[in-house]
């Protein structure tokens, strides 16, 4: 298993573009300029792997397990779609399927509850922000808003990456140096 942990979450957004870090988790898996999203989801289930993501206040994290033969290759797909093309038709569909997220969300008591006891207890306070954000700032991300907070908040300093099964340490150091 490897996972991919990215010291941002919606703490680190201002109401004009909350919802940014969780837009960005699902930009990740629509590829890199190498690969479709169809190519990122069909190479995960040629090599039997699971991989998802998550975002939450302070952390954006990506991850896949796989057996042990396909592990190196996990791993080249990650470190590649951790480099996203962010094509704008991608941006475009994407921003649907975040916006009935929202609605979906909207209809749970539990998660409403959960929210507003963020904003009354952080009132005014980045912790107070919402992961997913609301429809008004989703819907007027653009292109550039993503590329900008990419190329502010991941990168190596931003980044630490955790590993476990039977590995080779100092091989992954390599890989993951490439």
């Amino acid at each position: 298993a490897i996972g991919f942990f990215i010291n941002t979450g919606a703490r680190d957004e201002s109401a004009k573009i909350m919802g940014i870090s969780h837009f960005l988790e699902h930009m990740i898996f629509k590829g890199s300029e190498e690969m479709t999203p169809k190519d990122v989801d069909c190479a995960f289930d040629d090599l039997g792997a699971n991989h998802n993501a998550y975002t939450g206040l302070e952390t954006t994290a990506y991850w896949a397990h796989a057996p042990y033969k396909a592990f190196s290759s996990c791993v080249d797909i990650l470190t590649q779609i951790l480099r996203p093309a962010l094509r704008k038709e991608d941006i475009e569909n994407e921003c649907l399927v975040i916006l009935e997220e929202i609605a979906m969300y909207q209809d749970q008591p539990f998660w409403v509850l959960y929210e507003q006891t963020l904003e009354s207890f952080y009132p005014g306070h980045p912790l107070s922000n919402r992961v997913l954000g609301f429809e008004e700032s989703v819907k007027s991300l653009t292109s550039s808003d993503l590329h900008a907070y990419y190329n502010e908040r991941y990168g190596l300093k931003n980044t630490i990456v955790a590993a476990s099964g039977h590995l080779c340490f100092d091989s992954l150091c390599k890989q993951l140096e490439k």
